[in-house]
């Protein structure tokens, strides 16, 4: 397994981050959304995350709430993090590290279909 700092990208590589954060309180989720694209939950500290290129564009769908989105790739579409959480936590997408297999991260599972509202549907 890759040491610190990981690397984390999207499917076309347009969207390259590295993370200098241990590898620890993954989570999956089985919520309406996080069922959908299959994301390992990753929390970590905002300042933990360094953008590998030049400023890149990601798209955003928001949901829920105005101060939360979900951030992905808009070529590739690969689930990159989720932001708004409070005192500066970022939740990254653990399937975006390169030279992982991210079933063997071990990670917990929350319930989110039963323990979180849905928010307004369009």
């Amino acid at each position: 397994m890759p040491s610190r700092p990981y690397r984390l990208s999207c499917h076309c590589g347009n969207i390259r981050l590295e993370v200098d954060a241990d590898l620890e309180d993954l989570l999956e989720c089985n919520c309406s959304m996080c069922r959908r694209f299959g994301a390992i939950h990753w929390y970590v500290e905002a300042s933990a995350i360094t953008l590998l290129d030049e400023k890149r564009a990601l798209s955003s769908y928001v949901w829920r709430a105005v101060h939360e989105a979900h951030q992905f790739c808009g070529t590739c579409g690969t689930s990159l993090m989720r932001t708004g959480y409070p005192n500066g936590v970022v939740a990254l997408n653990a399937c975006a590290i390169e030279e992982i297999d991210p079933f063997t991260l071990g990670a917990k599972r929350f319930d989110g279909r039963s323990k979180m509202e849905p928010g307004v549907l369009p």
